[in-house]
């Protein structure tokens, strides 16, 4: 029988040690003070058997854990039990010995777990599993050393209480990897999302290299939709299948097979706050031209040339994006064909334009066109007389009366909101 001295007296001297740890280790550190330091070294010689047979028995208990222990996964595993004996038993020996020297390990274990793609139950089974190896191996030991029953319940209490630790830092690496891993994802599928709004001339197979890491099967068909904070500052929680870029002020997101699901019902909720504006369905390749109208629709929105309905869809707005598409060349029919009504003051000018448009419209008569602009029909016939005048024979070309009339509706499309051109009138 081995004699060991009882150190509950140096309890209180320990804990008013300058170097007392108050963390997570704290069970693992009072339980080990109640224990003698002699008890360390008689333990140590007792490790490598207990290291195999705690390896043996979670290969052959956990299937996870099962395959060759010759690579890199088996060393970290090798490594994980033979430093979690070693410094159970070294923390016997010190119990104010700094977690800090061994807590990588099995903050590693967790990461490699996360990076297996597995949850942390194997991981937790086997520090479980390994437990109990441990403690069978210490009630024999107990047999040939004859220690105190007492010591031995307190020597479990520990055994628990590291096993408890040693999860908790398996934990703390877990969720580590996994935060890195959803920032690296999100990364990809950002780039995914700049590829492909791009305009450059690109080869497809490029985002299909990129569409794989970034866990998002490529469509045949998406659509883009324009993003605008109005209120709030959360970042949405929208379904796996949308690609999402919130950063900056081109936000958007890329919606597969719009028209096969009812993806607006499922994404509405999740973004209150913000002005909503959908692209036109277009295939993979032309993603590009799908963002263009998007933006165009949303700046088109903030001028109030079309309503902000929230969502927005460009799809009804067709007639209006593909006027106001090439902004330079609309000026440019505006201002020729519409160069007869320079001269007059801007009270005339929108009158008249009313007039001819209603006329153009409708190829009615007086009535007809007098009904739809509210007036009076001799109003009417005193206002076609002016544009007779004006236009002459435009009116009686088709393809000056077609650029008239997309000249008229694209200037009531950019002409400026009513209050602004009553103030531009007053002044």
């Amino acid at each position: 029988m081995v004699t060991i001295t009882d150190r509950s007296q140096n309890r209180s001297r320990v804990a008013e040690s300058p170097h007392h740890d108050s963390s997570g280790d704290e069970a693992m550190r009072t339980t080990a003070e109640r224990l003698p330091r002699e008890l360390a070294t008689l333990i140590r010689p007792q490790l490598a058997p207990l290291a195999e047979d705690i390896v043996h028995t979670i290969r052959a208990t956990i299937p996870e854990y099962a395959k060759p222990l010759d690579g890199c996964y088996g060393q970290a595993i090798r490594l994980g039990v033979d430093q979690a004996l070693k410094q159970f038993v070294d923390r016997i020996a010190e119990p104010d010995r700094p977690r800090a020297d061994f807590a990588e390990v099995y903050r590693q274990l967790g990461r490699l777990e996360a990076s297996e793609g597995r949850s942390l139950d194997s991981l937790q089974k086997a520090y479980r599993l390994g437990t109990r190896v441990a403690w069978r191996h210490l009630i024999r030991f107990r047999q040939r050393s004859g220690l105190p029953t007492a010591m031995m319940f307190t020597l479990g209490e520990a055994t628990l209480a590291y096993a408890d630790e040693l999860i908790a830092l398996s934990v703390e690496g877990y969720a580590d990897m996994q935060a890195r891993s959803a920032q690296g994802l999100q990364r990809r599928r950002k780039r995914l999302v700049r590829l492909l709004i791009s305009e450059e001339d690109r080869d497809r197979p490029e985002a299909a290299e990129l569409a794989a890491p970034a866990r998002w099967p490529l469509p045949a068909q998406l659509c883009v939709v324009m993003l605008d904070r109005v209120s709030g500052d959360s970042v949405p929680e929208l379904p796996d299948t949308v690609l999402a870029d919130f950063q900056g002020a081109q936000a958007c997101l890329i919606v597969p097979d719009p028209d096969a699901a009812d993806w607006w019902s499922r994404c509405a909720d999740a973004l209150p706050g913000w002005r909503v504006v959908i692209g036109p369905t277009t295939a993979l390749s032309d993603a590009a031209k799908s963002y263009r109208h998007a933006q165009l629709a949303r700046e088109l929105v903030r001028r109030n040339t079309i309503e902000d309905t929230s969502p927005v869809r460009c799809a009804d707005h067709l007639s209006t994006l593909w006027l106001l598409t090439d902004e330079f060349l609309v000026e440019q029919l505006i201002r020729t064909r519409l160069a007869p009504l320079a001269p007059l003051t801007d009270k005339q000018h929108k009158r008249l334009g009313e007039t001819l448009l209603a006329w153009l419209e409708t190829r009615g008569g007086a009535p007809e066109i007098a009904a739809r602009l509210r007036v009076h029909p001799q109003t009417v016939r005193y206002r076609m007389r002016q544009v007779e005048r004006l236009f002459g024979d435009q009116l009686r070309c088709p393809d000056a009366r077609f650029e008239l009339e997309v000249a008229l509706r694209a200037a009531s499309l950019i002409e400026p909101p009513p209050q602004e051109q009553e103030d531009r009138e007053a002044g």
